[in-house]
């Protein structure tokens, strides 16, 4: 996908909700009605959880035999853990019954930090970060009822950057290399599964799982190494790797019809 063509499906993306300023907005006062053909759920989400993948196996390898000596002489283990931290806005729109056209714009973060203990300074960096244009279709269990299961699997394109061992290689003397922060992008994917509950005047919350899996398209090699670590090839010398976002995902927002 080019870039322009990302630009025009995101301008679409916000000038759906604001299409909807004509509506009429008498059902906001009224007893909720659920999900049903017509209606339109406009809301905004956080997500936060654990990040799995190859960028990841390859951030713990790169240390695993790593210390850290700290200015009392005191040494620990060098090792990290990692967060996925979501945000962002989500719209969707009900042409018939059980069925809806989603769409999601996401802000993402993975962070990283050491884990040398409470009594000690503990560093924390981001690893990787992207915008992101999801769409794809919502499939609901329920019609007009105040409670509602959906599944929504999505497919979108990410722009962001990526820094490998962001940590390791500022404050380790044995892990040497050019920097390594760099723009990606590419096409990620995933799947929402939520339980909606409706309020009177036109309030709704879900909250569930979301799984996305992020590019990190390098273009070439990273060029960090370990002394500790001889022989050792940041991804085995590949170019490529992904992140994959295991998140329990929160929404909020307001349900109106046409």
């Amino acid at each position: 996908m080019k870039k322009h063509a990302f630009w025009g499906a995101l301008a679409l993306v916000l000038l759906l909700p604001a299409a909807t300023l004509g509506t009429e907005f008498d059902e906001l006062d009224k007893a909720p009605e659920g999900a049903h053909r017509g209606q339109m759920l406009l809301g905004g989400f956080i997500a936060f959880g654990s990040p799995s993948g190859d960028i990841i196996d390859a951030e713990n390898s790169l240390v695993n035999k790593s210390d850290y000596t700290f200015t009392n002489e005191v040494t620990k283990k060098f090792q990290v853990s990692h967060l996925s931290f979501g945000l962002g806005v989500t719209y969707e729109y009900m042409p018939i019954d059980y069925i809806g056209a989603k769409s999601r714009l996401k802000r993402t973060y993975i962070s990283q930090k050491t884990n040398f203990g409470p009594d000690y300074r503990n560093w924390s960096e981001t690893l990787y970060q992207d915008i992101s244009l999801f769409v794809g279709p919502s499939f609901h269990s329920t019609v007009r009822k105040r409670w509602d299961f959906t599944l929504s699997p999505m497919i979108g394109y990410a722009y962001g950057t990526f820094e490998a061992a962001p940590i390791a290689n500022s404050i380790l003397e044995t892990v040497t290399g050019p920097s390594s922060k760099r723009s990606v992008s590419g096409i990620c994917y995933g799947v929402e599964l939520n339980c909606t509950i409706y309020f009177s005047g036109g309030l709704f919350v879900s909250f569930g799982f979301d799984y996305t899996r992020n590019p990190v398209n390098l273009k070439s090699a990273i060029e960090l190494t370990n002394s500790d670590k001889a022989g050792y090839e940041y991804l085995d010398g590949a170019s490529s790797g992904t992140i994959n976002s295991r998140c329990f995902i929160l929404t909020a927002g307001y349900a109106f019809s046409n």
